[in-house]
């Protein structure tokens, strides 16, 4: 791995590089919206967005539900996702980690989904914030994550967003039972951003996303692959896509 990056995985909430990374990838609007449609079927109407960013997904979720609560702790991200989301009187924000808020007091907010998408890979204890998700969730509601996949694709990219890992489906699967989630579906998703991944990764050492690459995939590739995908659930992907039902 090149030496040229700044490892972020204990500082991701100290500057901007986050807002910047996910105001590049807003142009991948084909892409987010194949995200949604994977996690549509389970979302509720109480909805808990933790690491709401800069609001890409806060926006389809206040469209679709009665009520969401964003947790967002990078300072930069939290100014751009209440200017987005100011006319929008079903969200409302917190700014601070997840492991900051209580709990009990979440929970009482009789949430039936919570909502995580590229946010698990970023805590240290990721089984400590599935088992928070399982308590502050109400029984039979669903816990949604997106998180990135195969550890081998591990790059400088993966350290500057302040990635702690990329999973793969046993040790994502192991995680959400170590948590006491009910498993409900695990799957890959885009093969073909993982090739391009890895060779940014590998052979690029990219410490950015490309807004050319963010481009090409989204006019070349995604109009025929995403709704491939979403067809016909591929070996393996860039990302994991798991919904977790707390049983009790």
């Amino acid at each position: 791995m090149s030496l040229d990056y700044v490892d972020r995985r204990h500082t991701q909430t100290e500057d901007r590089y986050a807002a910047d990374d996910l105001e590049t990838m807003q142009g991948a609007t084909r892409y987010a919206a194949h995200l949604f449609a994977l996690f549509r079927p389970f979302v509720g109407r109480r909805v808990l967005e933790v690491g709401c960013g800069i609001g890409t997904m806060s926006e389809k979720l206040a469209a679709v539900a009665d009520v969401v609560l964003g947790i967002e702790p990078n300072r930069s991200c939290a100014v751009q996702v209440l200017e987005h989301m100011r006319a929008e009187p079903k969200f409302s924000l917190r700014e601070c980690l997840l492991e900051e808020c209580d709990p009990a007091e979440l929970a009482s907010h009789r949430f039936d989904t919570v909502f995580c998408v590229n946010v698990l890979e970023h805590i240290q204890d990721d089984v400590a914030a599935l088992a928070t998700f399982e308590r502050v969730v109400q029984p039979g509601g669903h816990a949604l994550v997106w998180v990135p996949a195969v550890p081998a694709a591990y790059g400088p990219l993966d350290a500057e967003l302040g990635h702690h890992r990329r999973y793969t489906k046993p040790t994502l699967a192991q995680a959400f039972t170590r948590a006491g989630l009910e498993l409900v579906s695990l799957r890959y998703t885009n093969p073909i951003g993982l090739i391009g991944w890895m060779y940014n990764a590998h052979v690029g050492k990219s410490t950015r996303h490309s807004p050319m690459q963010v481009k090409l995939f989204e006019t070349l590739v995604a109009p025929w692959a995403l709704p491939l995908d979403r067809l016909l659930p591929p070996p393996v992907g860039l990302s994991l896509v798991a919904v977790g039902r707390r049983a009790r």
